[in-house]
């Protein structure tokens, strides 16, 4: 009888041991298969057309969020997962901007927000100003730099990566649409064209950057802030084949 009763006091600690076990591995397969089923997606903005009067007119919806303080400017995101292809930023800015979210978190990191389609630039006891007339979505932002240091050279125009056209025509602006190279003064006017079809671009030395082409001939330039000189960097392999 004891060792009867022995045998199943053993039964019940394995059966214990095991469903513990299979606890955990349950537990650690669903942590891992949201994990990964939240992998990183990038911005994805949807166009919409309100040009159709009969129609009701769907608002753009943004967010607001503190970005950085450059001299007397302050300058806040606005995102939004869809924009307006209609709308345009000049007087009406107060009025679109009705019920939009504001975002309380100060401490952003200086990052841009997930779709980000606006940067607003904001003086104490002044009408806010507006990057782009019309919404686009903003992949990277450097801001102007008036001193250097070992990881970070001088600047003295932002410098901003956007996509404002859809040129795939999907009906969003994304990361498969032709991206532009634009500079501003640190206020955010006088927003001007330096390149189109831009992989990416990093500042190389002051005032100076390097810029890759996308496309069916990928090119490289280097582009001086102060002179708004942009320059082909000759790349080209060239080979020859020896007379046997």
């Amino acid at each position: 009888m004891s060792k009867a009763l022995n045998f199943i006091k053993k039964s019940n600690h394995v059966l214990f041991f095991l469903a513990v076990t299979l606890f955990i591995v349950v537990i650690s397969v669903e942590f891992i298969s949201e994990f990964f089923d939240h992998k990183y997606e990038p911005p994805k903005i949807a166009l919409v057309d309100n040009s159709d009067t009969q129609e009701q007119i769907k608002q753009t919806q943004y967010t607001k969020e503190y970005f950085a303080k450059l001299k007397d400017v302050y300058i806040f995101t606005l995102s939004a997962k869809e924009i307006d292809i209609t709308q345009h930023h000049d007087g009406e800015i107060y009025s679109m901007f009705t019920g939009s979210k504001v975002s309380h978190d100060l401490y952003n990191g200086h990052f841009l927000s997930r779709n980000a389609v606006n940067l607003m630039f904001v003086r104490e006891n002044s009408k806010p100003h507006m990057l782009l007339r019309k919404d686009g979505l903003l992949l990277e932002f450097s801001k102007a730099r008036v001193s250097s240091s070992e990881e970070e050279h001088l600047l003295n125009k932002n410098v901003y990566l956007i996509i404002n056209e859809d040129t795939n025509r999907n009906g969003y602006l994304d990361h498969e649409d032709s991206a532009k190279l634009f500079t501003s003064t640190f206020d955010g006017k006088d927003l001007s064209l330096i390149l189109e079809d831009v992989g990416s671009f990093r500042t190389i030395e002051n005032n100076k950057l390097l810029i890759s082409q996308e496309g069916q001939s990928p090119q490289f330039y280097t582009f001086d802030l102060t002179s708004s000189t942009l320059l082909t960097l000759d790349t080209s392999i060239k080979t020859s084949r020896e007379k046997l």
